[in-house]
């Protein structure tokens, strides 16, 4: 599920936000998510959405 994310986060398909969802799911580390995103996973877990 991990590498499927991280796929579909690279091609465009995921949000910074529905990519987070995978480490509230425990798929992806916090440090990976900022490797991958460039931000906090805090921060963006704490955005509003529109």
């Amino acid at each position: 599920m991990k590498n499927i994310g991280i796929k579909y986060y690279k091609m465009g398909l995921y949000t910074e936000k529905q990519f987070a969802l995978f480490v509230k799911r425990g798929f992806v580390t916090e440090e990976e998510f900022k490797e991958l995103t460039g931000q906090n996973y805090q921060e963006v877990m704490n955005q509003e959405t529109i």
